[in-house]
């Protein structure tokens, strides 16, 4: 886009979203993370991620139901088996959307605690959203905390 000579924009690129410049207000690019809830608007924190890339994996939008039980989408590449924690969202923000969606899918599919440590390994900025009883609660590296607008926790 900027070869184009378009210097300020955000645009959805499969699914992930990469920004640069700043809106028509002249303020950041702000990006809303879902609830993992029935409802699609509901929103669990806010983050700017100007000139950067953000992608979210999740499993509580897209899954069907077998004999009751919610199956993910996500596929286990060791097991070839949807995946059966209770990391339900993770989100990452890269450099580029296409990294940060290569990392999002990678870490929903470890789990919880294998993602975290891949996240503290590598200094990603990444927001996940676990399962817990009836709730949820979330976890934030310190990279994405520098992101980070408003967490509706």
């Amino acid at each position: 886009m900027e070869q184009e000579g378009i210097a300020r924009y955000l645009v959805s690129v499969g699914g992930a979203l990469s920004s640069r410049g700043m809106n028509a207000q002249g303020l950041p690019w702000r990006v809303a993370i879902q609830k993992p809830t029935d409802r699609e608007n509901a929103v669990q924190a806010i983050v700017d991620i100007n000139g950067h890339g953000i992608s979210t994996s999740g499993s509580y939008r897209n899954y069907y139901e077998l004999d009751g039980k919610r199956i993910s989408h996500v596929i286990d590449p060791q097991t070839g088996r949807p995946i059966e924690h209770n990391l339900v969202s993770v989100t990452v923000i890269a450099p580029t959307a296409l990294e940060a969606d290569g990392w999002d899918t990678g870490l929903m599919v470890l789990g919880t605690q294998k993602a975290q440590e891949v996240v503290r390994r590598e200094g990603l900025a990444v927001f996940m959203i676990m399962k817990e009883g009836e709730g949820f609660k979330t976890w934030m590296s310190p990279q994405f905390k520098t992101f980070l607008v408003s967490d509706k926790n």
